[in-house]
């Protein structure tokens, strides 16, 4: 799995997934995400602040010591998602109550995703100079302001 393509499903799980997972717009241009949509701006503030060459080498590697455990957790989440479809397309009456456990257990993933998620957003600051931290500073607001004029013009909603 490429670097990029870690980068991007940690900042989907942070930019997407606590947002309420159905009935809900989500994503960086619907107006969902969480920490104000920081985990999606995250690859293109990076793509911003100029890493050097050492800089990127470390981001490289952090993301690939986060790896496995993203692996792990998207199995497992995979197995329970799977299960839940198996359980609603079966035979006999299907309750709410049913899928109570797996639920649990997919909010419990989802949480521990999120947290990864995180730990890879703050291992990456760590990286950053004082001077590439002011400037994702200000690709961050500029996005967000992009976000909102966008949700004005396509929703109608300040």
């Amino acid at each position: 799995m490429s670097t990029w393509r870690i980068l991007v499903i940690s900042a989907l799980i942070l930019g997407g997934w606590s947002a309420p997972l159905y009935g809900q717009p989500r994503g960086p241009m619907r107006g969902g995400g969480g920490m104000d949509g920081f985990g999606m701006m995250l690859p293109a503030v990076l793509r911003s602040v100029n890493l050097t060459p050492e800089q990127d080498a470390q981001v490289r590697q952090i993301l690939a010591s986060h790896r496995p455990a993203f692996t792990a957790l998207w199995q497992q989440l995979r197995g329970i998602q799977e299960a839940m479809a198996d359980k609603l397309f079966a035979a006999g009456t299907v309750l709410p109550g049913d899928f109570t456990p797996m639920l649990q257990q997919s909010a419990q993933l989802r949480e521990q995703l999120l947290q990864e998620a995180l730990k890879v957003a703050l291992d990456v600051r760590a990286v950053l100079t004082p001077e590439q931290l002011a400037k994702a500073a200000q690709v961050k607001d500029r996005l967000r302001a992009l976000r909102a004029e966008e949700r004005t013009l396509l929703e109608g909603q300040p």
